[in-house]
């Protein structure tokens, strides 16, 4: 069942997939090439691009633990999508597509279709390629390293970095691309942490541009005998301040007492499933975001019926104590991550602090009696 989390997964994939793709398939890529004229070639091919399809094989790396996806891709302006997806050891496939009013998801493992109408039709679709483009040339650095060879044609080896380094980038913090000199198409995209592990790998395949996508393959058929969630039409979350947040959350919300020097409240969210859980299983997040800057400290806290079983990341964490209650740490680069249970409430807090700072923060972070 797709949850806010998959949303965006679903979405970070597709605007890391058009990057890549717009700005390689223009057919023109030299060391002297400024950012402004970088600009204007992905600028270029977008206008001159109606629909393309790939399949990208990506490995994600991580606690010493790899697993593997395949997913083929098709999209036509303005935002119309279908993707496969298939998870290494599995043969059933997760399937998403949208007509660009209907986002439709199959997941084969339970044999559900989940269905839903967003506000914003093409939310999950759309190119936001003023706005990609704009981050893209003024938060990275991009070089070109070198000429190597991938599986016997030759490339071009580029490196991007950010020009600023805060919390943002550790988990992306450089990326290699490999550009095929003949065809001018990505053979492989990697990225690296701050502490310079690699994090993902993507190698992407049959890449067709402007072949003509006919509206036919973005009509989804429902699989027989599927059990169908219609989850209505699901509003994005939106910014709130404290008080409002408070107001709305079905739980006293907790504060930090203590914060670095620097740091300011700056929003809250609250995501709630009971729009498309069954309420055995209803949870409510609420998520605070304190800045500095570009610095962020990330607060969520969230309160659920039925407490899942299933293994996280944090399983691999260390063992801590935060006011005499058992937790868990976990250092991903400098991005850290504390997760500990104040009563009823799960609390997750992740920042790019030192390992003090972040127990004190959480430690100031008291339940209400």
């Amino acid at each position: 069942m797709i949850n806010m989390t998959t949303m965006k997964k679903f979405r970070s994939i597709f605007v890391l997939t058009v990057i890549i793709v717009a700005l390689f398939a223009s057919g023109c890529m030299e060391k002297n090439l400024s950012a402004e004229q970088i600009a204007a070639q992905m600028m270029d091919k977008e206008n001159n691009t109606r629909d393309y399809s790939y399949t990208m094989h990506m490995t994600s790396y991580f606690g010493g633990e790899n697993k593997e996806t395949e997913s083929k891709t098709m999209f036509k302006k303005p935002n119309m999508i279908k993707s496969i997806v298939t998870e290494s050891g599995k043969e059933n496939q997760t399937i998403f597509v949208s007509d660009g009013k209907i986002l439709w998801s199959y997941t084969p493992d339970t044999n559900t279709v989940t269905k839903m109408k967003i506000s914003r039709a093409s939310e999950l679709t759309k190119n936001d390629y003023t706005n990609i483009i704009s981050e893209f040339l003024n938060d990275t650095n991009v070089t070109v390293l070198s000429v190597e060879n991938i599986d016997g044609r030759k490339t071009y080896l580029l490196e991007t970095t950010p020009k600023e380094n805060d919390g943002d980038y550790e988990l992306i913090y450089k990326t290699k691309i490999w550009v095929d000199q003949e065809t001018w198409m990505p053979l492989r995209y990697e990225t690296y942490n701050g502490d310079g592990n690699r994090t993902m790998k993507l190698e992407i395949q049959d890449l067709k541009v402007n072949t003509g996508i006919p509206d036919s393959e973005f009509k989804f058929e429902i699989p027989e005998g599927a059990n169908i969630v219609d989850m209505g039409e699901i509003k994005l979350p939106e910014e709130l301040s404290l008080e409002e947040a408070r107001k709305k959350a079905s739980f006293k919300i907790l504060t930090p007492d203590y914060l670095p020097e620097g740091y300011e409240f700056n929003s809250s969210m609250i995501y709630n499933n009971s729009q498309f859980s069954s309420e055995s299983q209803i949870s409510e997040t609420v998520e605070l975001t304190y800045t500095k800057d570009k610095a962020v400290i990330n607060l969520a806290e969230t309160v659920s019926k039925n407490q899942s079983s299933d293994a996280t990341i944090m399983d691999k964490g260390e063992d801590i104590q935060i006011n005499g209650i058992e937790g868990k740490y976990l250092s991903m680069g400098k991005t850290k991550l504390l997760t500990w249970k104040l009563g009823d409430v799960d609390l997750s807090l992740c920042a790019s602090l030192e390992k003090d700072e972040m127990l004190k923060v959480a430690e100031s972070i008291l339940e209400e009696k």
